[in-house]
């Protein structure tokens, strides 16, 4: 029984939508799908690339800020898809441990590295995966290293020895960075690639170049 009080008319709008209202859901469905899309987009391979040799670049313009600030030598280890940065403690390069800035760093898959010290190139033959393995040893080491005098330095394991980083290039509390360097930043299929340079003096710069 229709309620009383409401014509036929009245009872079809209480219980459906007008077209414009359903027009006024579309719009605001598709403005949310457009920029649900937009956030989502991944990156193009030369953006990627840009970001991760303009990221080294302040990172180790960080580090030597650093090393001049505390009066201590730190260096860069290069692998093939990544880089970490170490400190010389107690007479030996350990790696950085506990700081959120200057960690391990693992480049995007597919993304490789090419290094060239004092204008000759070096050929890099150890992965992230293998420092990242020793990183998870480091800790241990590190404390078991702090408890040694330097006079033990001939009673070291092979185990030690093989595990002691063993930096590419130094950042000198100076300000200076030993040996010049340039590293190379690409992906394979892709034109373009970065190359950032440091020099003597501790001036960094990234520049695009092509392979």
């Amino acid at each position: 029984m229709k309620p009383a009080g409401l014509t036929l008319q009245q009872t079809r709008q209480h219980y459906g939508f007008t077209l414009i209202e359903l027009l006024v859901v579309i719009v605001i469905v598709s403005i949310l799908f457009t920029y649900t899309t937009l956030a989502i987009r991944s990156e193009s391979p030369e953006e990627i690339i840009k970001k991760e040799a303009h990221r080294m670049e302040r990172l180790v313009q960080l580090a030597l800020q650093e090393a001049i600030l505390r009066g201590e030598e730190y260096g860069i280890e290069i692998s093939l898809d990544g880089y970490r940065f170490v400190r010389m403690t107690d007479n030996r390069w350990q790696p950085i441990i506990g700081d959120k800035i200057l960690r391990l760093r693992q480049l995007p898959l597919e993304m490789e590295l090419e290094m060239s010290l004092e204008d000759s190139e070096i050929e890099i033959k150890s992965q992230t995966s293998e420092i990242a393995n020793y990183m998870s040893k480091s800790s241990a080491l590190e404390e078991y290293m702090s408890d040694k005098t330097l006079g033990d330095e001939e009673n070291e394991t092979d185990e030690e020895q093989k595990n002691t980083a063993k930096p590419h290039i130094y950042l000198l509390s100076s300000g200076e960075i030993t040996p010049e360097f340039e590293i190379r930043f690409s992906i394979l299929g892709v034109e373009n690639s970065y190359i950032v340079t440091g020099d003597f003096d501790g001036s960094l710069k990234t520049e695009i170049s092509d392979l």
